[in-house]
């Protein structure tokens, strides 16, 4: 991959005070059932009573009715932000999406099945401001679980495989939070992962780049309601993931492209 260095990177040599606004995005399918508790466990939380905060809501093509929910959201509170795709995009296209839209120079992700709570992401945004390097990825680790063995065991096997086919080291491929100035979205080369591997490319590339990557442990609860969108598949997604994670590692070599943001009300973002 080529390296961004200087001006390329926009905040290589930003002092750490810049650290103050982050956005996250929160691609949602079908979640018209989680909305109003994601928007409740939030907003009370530290980052948004700092005025710290923005959230994209990505409304990813869904046929239920997450899209008026997401609406209304952002019509209540200035600090989120919606954003409709008239298809579904899949997990990584949903993100960058959303990032496109993104008002900060940090941007964060997070689900929108409830699966993480307000408490982690303040955590791992915590850990990214302490940070002493000036460009790192800073993620969390779950060290609690509440889904099955079985999918315990499928996400350990993942991480594992994909530290060795990537050559990163990291605990915990797809945990989540995940904080990393924006900058990094500009290094991923034009072809990017639309699935879950989208985590495994962002952590590939932030390596590639020198970047250090810091794991914070949160705690991954149960599913509250919805239907992950490759529930009932799982072995086969993670079967497919392998092809991925080799292209991935191939693509290595690629120039970046830079991330073409939507700055103003234009489109379908609101």
């Amino acid at each position: 991959m080529r390296a961004h260095t200087g001006d390329a990177l926009g905040t290589a040599n930003a002092p750490m005070e810049e650290r103050q606004a982050l956005s996250v995005v929160v691609p949602l399918w079908n979640e018209g059932r989680n909305v109003p508790a994601l928007v409740a466990d939030i907003a009370p939380c530290r980052l948004v009573r700092d005025g710290v905060l923005q959230l994209v809501l990505v409304n990813n093509g869904s046929s239920d009715d997450t899209g008026a929910l997401v609406e209304a959201a952002a019509a209540q509170h200035a600090w989120i932000r919606a954003v409709h795709l008239p298809q579904n995009l899949n997990y990584g296209g949903g993100i960058y999406e959303g990032a496109r839209h993104a008002t900060h120079a940090h941007l964060g992700m997070l689900p929108g099945d409830l699966q993480y709570s307000a408490d982690d992401l303040v955590r791992v945004w915590d850990a990214y401001c302490a940070a002493t390097q000036q460009l790192l990825l800073a993620k969390g680790w779950r060290t609690t679980r509440r889904d099955p063995l079985s999918t315990r065991i499928v996400s350990a096997v993942y991480s594992r495989l994909a530290n060795t086919i990537l050559g990163t080291r990291v605990r915990d491929i797809n945990g989540l939070p995940k904080i990393f100035p924006r900058v990094l979205l500009d290094a991923l080369p034009a072809e990017r992962m639309v699935t879950f591997v989208f985590d495994a490319q962002l952590l590939f590339t932030a390596t590639r780049l020198g970047w250090p990557i810091h794991e914070t442990e949160v705690t991954f609860h149960a599913r509250r309601a919805g239907v992950s969108s490759w529930s009932g598949r799982r072995l086969r997604v993670y079967a497919r993931s392998f092809v991925q994670l080799v292209r991935v590692s191939r693509l290595g070599g690629e120039p970046g492209v830079p991330l073409m943001r939507v700055t103003g009300p234009e489109g379908s973002a609101r």
